[in-house]
């Protein structure tokens, strides 16, 4: 595990270079740019999808899944409000003399800070925070209901576009964020230009693998605490084989591949923690630049002491 947490640091700060973190926020805001003004154009088909889905579920299951998506709403909202408040706070005290770069890293660690502190507060207080809402939507009208989820549902289905978009961009960019690396810590392994394009064609696949599947599993997302497996596990799929290929295309001969063991409990791992982070708002941009990093330094660590 010691690998896995030295490829965790070099991940966060590989994004907190300013170059990086310039790539990052352009992709990130893209990806955001991009689905906002596609959810903007076609909002009214979106909504009569949404509707078509919602008019399926009994009220008190509407009412359970509304309570849920509303209370990880203001879980958001507060995250945002509390690093918007800090940062209006620190801007005029502290931040004003620090360099650019360090500015960058203090920015990145009051965003983690405050999602650890509010994730903390939901952990204890989310039953309750999720109990007030529920009697809230018990008290509003059905229709007031409905349209509320259908557009909850919306913006959920936007936010993974988001994701995945992000999740996309990092893959194209990888050759160039891995060779510089490869050149800092492993300057005598080869490179094998020629992959990248079939990178760029499985990740494409990889992507319209996991729309479909999200599509048939679409249901499961209406059961509490079952949605919340169910995409995670989506996640770390498309996180795991896609970056595993992006690494081994780029630095591995056919013969060296056989040290990538889809079982390998370390792989899933890595997986997991990059897919974490897509729960955690703007966190989850740089959750990408840091899993394939991770992925980087334990494949090819493996590979040097094969």
């Amino acid at each position: 595990m010691r690998e896995l947490f030295e490829g965790f640091l070099d991940g966060i700060e590989e994004v907190l270079r300013w170059r990086t973190m310039l790539v990052l926020v352009i992709f990130a805001t893209v990806a955001m740019g991009f689905w906002a003004v596609i959810g903007i154009i076609y909002w009214e088909h979106f909504l009569a999808f949404s509707d078509r889905l919602v008019e399926w579920l009994p009220f008190a299951m509407l009412r359970s899944n509304g309570a849920w998506m509303l209370s990880t709403f203001l879980w958001v909202q507060a995250i945002m409000l509390t690093v918007a408040l800090l940062s209006l706070l620190l801007t005029v005290t502290l931040y004003r003399n620090l360099p650019k770069r360090d500015f960058t890293g203090a920015a990145v660690w009051l965003l983690l800070g405050s999602t650890v502190f509010w994730t903390v507060v939901w952990l204890f207080k989310g039953g309750a925070i999720y109990d007030g809402v529920l009697k809230l939507l018990t008290m509003l009208p059905f229709d007031t209901v409905e349209n509320g989820v259908s557009t909850l549902l919306i913006f959920y289905f936007l936010y993974n576009a988001a994701i995945i978009t992000m999740l996309f961009f990092t893959s194209l960019y990888s050759p160039v964020l891995l060779r510089r690396i490869r050149e800092e810590l492993y300057p005598y392994e080869d490179v094998h230009s020629e992959a990248e394009l079939r990178s760029l064609v499985y990740t494409a696949r990889n992507t319209l693998l996991f729309v479909a599947a999200s599509l048939v599993l679409m249901p499961l997302l209406f059961v509490p605490v079952l949605n919340i497996f169910v995409q995670l596990l989506l996640w770390i799929w498309l996180v795991k084989d896609t970056f595993t290929y992006d690494v081994g295309a780029l630095f591995f001969n056919a013969n060296e591949l056989r040290l990538i063991k889809k079982g390998d409990k370390r792989i899933w791992t890595i997986a997991a923690v990059t897919a974490l982070f897509n729960f955690f708002p703007l966190l989850n941009f740089a959750g990408p630049f840091i899993g394939e990093i991770m992925m980087f330094r334990y494949l090819v660590g493996l590979k040097s002491k094969a």
